[in-house]
């Protein structure tokens, strides 16, 4: 799939990897974001899965990403063939947060639920593939 994605500029840069609610700031009519430690080269969809896999448990999802998408697609495009591979970019993000929390599973906060919180990620991993 990222194979065929390529790698020129209209499809891949400088990305901040991390696009969640958190880490965007409104003011003035403006949004810009903060927290820069995970930024990198990737694909420019990357960004829109963070984004987007961070709003999977939001009651409106469906309402969000259409009005995420069509405020992206006024800075610029976004073919059909690239929104049909969202959903693998949501996946490795969400394969992401769980590889985080094993790796931190020896904390106080997950030692009792990284097992559960494994499950539930490969779970929603599996559901993501057979969308």
């Amino acid at each position: 799939m990222l194979q065929g994605l390529g790698e020129g500029p209209a499809d891949f840069g400088l990305i901040h990897a991390d696009v969640h609610q958190c880490n965007y700031l409104f003011h003035k009519g403006y949004v810009g974001v903060i927290d820069f430690d995970d930024c990198g080269f990737g694909h420019w969809l990357y960004d829109l899965g963070v984004t987007l896999y961070c709003l999977t448990d939001h009651p409106r999802l469906a309402a969000l990403k259409d009005a995420f998408l069509t405020g992206y697609r006024r800075s610029r495009p976004l073919s059909a063939e690239q929104e049909e591979h969202l959903g693998a970019f949501m996946a490795l993000r969400r394969l992401q947060d769980l590889l985080w929390v094993i790796e931190e599973r020896y904390r106080p906060v997950f030692r009792n639920s990284w097992q559960a919180q494994t499950i539930d990620g490969l779970q929603e991993l599996w559901s993501f593939a057979n969308q």
